[in-house]
């Protein structure tokens, strides 16, 4: 099985191992904030089609990778699964404007490509790269983690104060990267609730955080390994919906690293620049 692990999260950089990766959750009325304020969340629209099965948006396809699983093709994508029967985390999503989603039975997965600017992930990914550098190379593991709202950054094996290293260093964010990261994360609120059928203006973030993760460390504790299952509920705690966004691009700017949906069956997701993976964040779409 440590094989099959590190062939799936090997994640080799070509010269410097890496993938990038940014990634946020939405919560609603009730639930405790972590790095933001949370409001409500409406569901305006039902997802149409057949639970349990693909959109015909594009073929999905076999191939023998890093993993077994098959693999989402390029496109839009989406799969209806079975909500999960309870709430996870704090249980608040099965309360109020927040359960709507599960008391209808809404629950999805869905892929797409260009949903955001290329030069905005360009500029992010950019970003992310010269973050990672002045923290002499962020965490000792594999993962390193960018917080800019709870401003911390991964160093060595610990969390450091971002603001405090970047004044010790002397850095400022330029205003392209700050129009950048903006546009982006609004883009993936207004994105989330057109696939789930929401009230944008009351879809708001839970957590916003940039993922890099450097094939070539060895893990050095058990938060390292980032290539376990998990559900974002237990995980987080208060996520009711959750967002990723690519930086990067497999086997051209590192090999391995699928995001895989591990139930009902495995599906594979390739890391593409620009891609959006989104999902409803219980035990419905558990993943790695």
């Amino acid at each position: 099985m440590a094989s099959e692990k590190n062939k799936r999260r090997g994640t080799e950089e070509k010269g410097k191992a890496a993938s990038a990766e940014i990634r946020q959750g939405s919560a609603a009325t009730g639930r405790r904030s972590l790095w933001l304020s949370s409001v409500g969340i409406v569901v305006l629209a039902v997802l149409l089609g057949i639970w349990g099965t693909w959109s015909t948006g594009s073929a999905s396809r076999r191939r023998p990778k890093q993993t077994e699983a098959t693999v989402w093709a390029a496109g839009l994508l989406q799969e209806n699964v079975t909500c999960a029967p309870q709430a996870g985390g704090d249980g608040s999503g099965a309360l109020g404007l927040c359960g709507t989603t599960r008391r209808a039975n809404n629950c999805a997965r869905f892929v797409l490509d260009g949903a955001v600017p290329a030069e905005h992930v360009e500029e992010l990914r950019l970003m992310l790269s010269w973050l990672i550098a002045e923290a002499w190379g962020g965490g000792a593991g594999p993962p390193s983690v960018v917080d800019l709202h709870s401003e911390t950054i991964s160093y060595k094996e610990q969390f450091v104060n971002l603001t405090e290293l970047m004044n010790f260093k002397s850095l400022k964010f330029t205003q392209k990267q700050v129009e950048a990261y903006t546009r982006v994360r609004e883009t993936l609120r207004v994105r989330l609730a057109q696939l789930f059928g929401l009230d944008a203006e009351q879809l708001q973030h839970d957590m916003t955080f940039f993922s890099h993760i450097n094939g070539s460390k060895t893990a050095q504790t058990v938060h390292d390994e980032y290539w376990h299952s998990h559900i974002d509920t237990e995980q987080y705690g208060t996520f009711a919906y959750t967002s990723l966004l690519y930086l990067n691009t497999q086997d051209e700017d590192f090999h391995g690293g699928e995001f895989v949906f591990e139930a009902p069956e495995p599906r594979a997701v390739e890391p593409r620049g620009g891609r959006v993976v989104a999902f409803s964040s219980d035990a419905e779409n558990p993943h790695k």
